[in-house]
């Protein structure tokens, strides 16, 4: 079966193309790391400048978290930098070895209860990191902590705090709220060269493609995935691939539903999933759990978001596979400065398409990253785009010849 999805309009329905409300360039980081350079917009600006922090849902105990996202909210009302949270929905998740929390590299064998058990995720960012396993998401156990960590550890301090907002006139603090971090699932395919982090190094058990668990919780067994492949005429890794997207897809709902249902505008929620596969190779995508179909992040709660950085993503396929989904305003609520937008004009050119093509929030990765570091935006041209864009310039008034 394939991926369905059921888009409903929320009550008021979407905003649309003209509302007034401002776009946010959001910049990634404390305000006072990028005050100097960018200054607190008027309230009624249609451009705003706001702040991002990214909160780890998976691993701060519950009541760090409260705190955390009430001191987030006092930084903004001191500052009047708007801000923008992100939510770690499965990258950083503890050490665990309960079965019916972590995900099975394969299906249970005969007369076994569960699946193997994934030891650990690798993580490429850079620098190879590893993290405790990822997380089964249909886990009726780990479904209701993500539903105490989420709706109760962020929503409700975020939700109460924009009542007062909106009865003070101040309803543009809160730029929103991206639940989600590249969402996927856990591939791991035979590296070139054996990882190392830290003291650990890559075994070749390692090597392992994740989501048996979840799919067991929904009924599957290898016989029925091999069944309904041979029907289809697909591979089993096809299929497999399939109905793992839903699984991500249903997950990432599940996460937004919370936040729409804890008093959030949806318009202010925005997932967050990588477009790769539309500059990938089919065999990079077909072994990558992250590089799910870009409907992928489409659901009734929300509005999609995507990394939107040059050279990773084709943003014309991007921006229609919005307008398929019947949205017309979404996030690239992750972007990275590259060498082919160091430079002023062609950072603003960026900017200027996203905007133009109904992007609603733009974040900006690696402002903390020294001058030089290959995602650097200080001492790149980048920072007199940004300043420009916020005044008003843009790189080309409709933004239809622009192509990053």
């Amino acid at each position: 079966m394939a991926l369905v999805l059921f888009v409903l309009m929320p009550a008021g329905g979407w905003a649309a193309a003209d509302s007034p409300e401002p776009t946010y360039l959001v910049v990634l980081g404390q305000p006072d790391a990028f005050a100097a350079e960018f200054p607190a917009c008027a309230p009624d600006a249609p451009r705003q400048v706001g702040w991002g922090l990214v909160l780890f849902t998976l691993t701060t105990p519950l009541a760090e978290l409260q705190r955390n996202v009430e001191a987030a909210l006092d930084t903004t009302e001191r500052t009047g930098y708007p801000l923008l949270l992100h939510l770690d929905d499965w990258n950083f998740p503890p050490p665990s070895t309960d079965p019916d929390w972590v995900e099975w590299t394969a299906f249970p064998g005969p007369g076994e209860e569960h699946g193997p058990l994934v030891r650990r995720r690798w993580l490429n960012w850079g620098t190879w990191v590893t993290t405790g396993p990822p997380p089964n998401y249909e886990s009726p156990k780990f479904r209701t902590f993500m539903r105490s960590q989420v709706a109760e550890g962020v929503v409700r301090p975020v939700a109460a705090r924009l009542r007062r907002w909106r009865r003070e006139g101040r309803a543009h603090l809160f730029a929103g709220i991206v639940v989600g971090w590249e969402s996927g699932y856990y591939s791991m395919p035979a590296p070139a060269d054996r990882p190392v982090a830290g003291e650990e190094t890559f075994e070749d058990s390692e090597v392992v493609t994740t989501g048996y668990a979840a799919l067991t919780r929904r009924g599957y067994t290898a016989e029925r995935l091999g069944a309904e492949a041979r029907k289809r005429g697909i591979t089993e890794q096809a299929r497999f691939r399939e109905l793992m997207a839903e699984v991500v897809h249903d997950y990432s709902e599940y996460l937004c539903r919370l936040c729409a249902r804890g008093g959030l505008p949806r318009e202010r929620i925005y997932t967050h999933y990588t477009p790769m596969a539309t500059v990938a190779d089919p065999a990079t995508v077909a072994g990558d759990g992250r590089l799910l179909p870009l409907r992928t992040a489409v659901n009734r709660y929300s509005r999609p978001g995507y990394t939107m950085t040059r050279g990773w993503a084709d943003f014309d396929q991007v921006a229609a596979g919005v307008r398929e989904a019947g949205r017309q305003e979404w996030g690239a609520v992750e972007i990275e400065i590259v060498p082919a937008t160091r430079p002023a004009e062609a950072a603003l050119e960026q900017l200027d398409w996203l905007a133009a093509h109904g992007a609603r929030v733009l974040c900006v990765y690696g402002w903390w990253e020294a001058e030089g570091h290959p995602f650097a935006v200080r001492g790149t041209g980048a920072v007199d785009a940004i300043r420009r864009w916020l005044a008003g310039g843009d790189g080309a008034p409709d933004g239809a010849h622009i192509a990053p």
